[in-house]
Formats: C-alpha cells, structure tokens, sequence
C-alpha cells in the first residue's frame, strides 16, 4: 500500500466485533465491542484500551457479504486490520479507533513481532523515545493510589508505593493488569495530589512483582514528596 485513500463510504452499522491485539511487550489481548460503522475497507469501533497509529489487529465479526472480499459464504469475517486512526471516547471512556482492513494475512514481519507499528509510506516517523528530563530519586517510598481509568469495581484500583519519585513521573509496583500506553490516575493517600499519569513502560522487577514507569500528564509531583527521602 502505497497510499491510503477511504474510496468506500462507511456506513453506519452497529455489529459485534472481537478484537484481538499484541501489546509492543508481546502480551496478547482480546476485547468485545461493537462498530459504529463500516465498508468494505475498514470500520471504526470503541475500545477500553488505547491503542497507537500503526498498530495491526485481528478482528472476528459478521461482515455484511457485500463489505467482503473473502469468505462470503462463511458466518463470521475474520480479517487483518490496521488501526489509522485514534481519538479519546465520549466521557474518557477508553478510544474511538479506525482501522483499514488488510486481508486474510498479517502485514509482513507480524509473525516475528506481532506488537510492532506498521505504518505507511506516507506516514511520519514514530516519535523518539521518551528522554527523561528531570531526575528521579531511588528510595523515596510514597503511598498512593492507582486507579485504572473509565473501570470501576473489583480489579479497577489498588493501593501502591512509588519507589522512585520524580517531578514528572514514577516508578510504582502494581498487580492490576496493565499496559504501556494506557492511562491511570494517581492519588496521593492522605495527601492533594493527583494526576492522570501515562504508562511508558511495564516490566518484573527480581522479586517477580510488576512494575510501571510513569509520565504525569497534569501536574508535577510537589517538592515535599520528592524530597521525602
């Protein structure tokens, strides 16, 4: 694909979708939804994760025959796509995406790396890694709250330690089931701060507990809690 033009226009068309992914640390992921349109070159739906440009998916859902290419004659479409579009949900509520469909196959190397981005010619470069600008303090403890965003309910939030505290972000222990990309709210417990932080990155740590590496999106950690240690 050389360029991508939308030729076909979506109808609006509320269907049941799976939607299956790879997160860029190889962890795989399902999610029911529904489209809010479609056409025989893509569709959009709702998702509770966010996803990036660039990111390929497969998706299970009972295409309409003239929207097909392959399969006609089959219950359920099952067809690559890749997302080329995302914007924020109504009320936060997780990410509005727009994907092209791609076909029966994977783009080429998604066998190897089923979490890469596949973008176009005509697209920009993906942005460089974050450089982190400010200094972050080892052995400052705080407690704070994490709090999945738009989930409410068992499994939405937990209480944790940031053992690594800097203006702009954090290093904190977690057992919800999060992704790099995603966005959480951080409390202070007992204290006023809070802010909607970004997961830069997830890894096990050597006493085999999760760990997120935070960016703030909406405020600075104050002084006090910096200099705690």
């Amino acid at each position: 694909m050389s360029r991508e033009r939308r030729n076909e226009p979506r109808m609006a068309l509320a269907l049941p979708v799976q939607v299956h992914g790879t997160e860029s640390d190889g962890r795989a992921w399902d999610e029911m939804t529904s489209t809010d349109d479609a056409s025989i070159g893509g569709a959009s739906f709702t998702l509770k994760r966010s996803l990036v440009v660039g990111r390929a998916v497969q998706l299970s859902l009972p295409l309409p025959k003239r929207f097909r290419r392959y399969d006609v004659a089959e219950s359920t479409y099952h067809v690559y796509a890749l997302v080329r579009d995302v914007k924020s949900a109504a009320r936060g509520a997780g990410s509005r995406v727009g994907v092209l469909f791609l076909g029966k196959t994977p783009p080429r190397g998604y066998d190897k790396n089923p979490g890469g981005l596949y973008l176009l010619p005509s697209d920009p470069p993906p942005p460089p890694k974050e450089r982190r600008l400010r200094t972050r303090l080892d052995n400052v403890f705080v407690n704070l709250k994490l709090q999945r965003i738009g989930l409410t309910g068992s499994g939405s939030e937990e209480r944790t330690v940031a053992e690594n505290l800097g203006k702009g972000g954090a290093r904190v222990m977690t057992s919800l089931p999060l992704a790099k990309g995603e966005i959480v709210m951080i409390e202070e417990l007992g204290g006023p701060f809070k802010t909607r932080a970004e997961i830069c990155n997830v890894y096990i740590g050597q006493d085999r507990i999760p760990r997120l590496n935070l960016h703030f999106l909406d405020a600075e950690a104050p002084d006090r809690l910096v200099q705690a240690g």
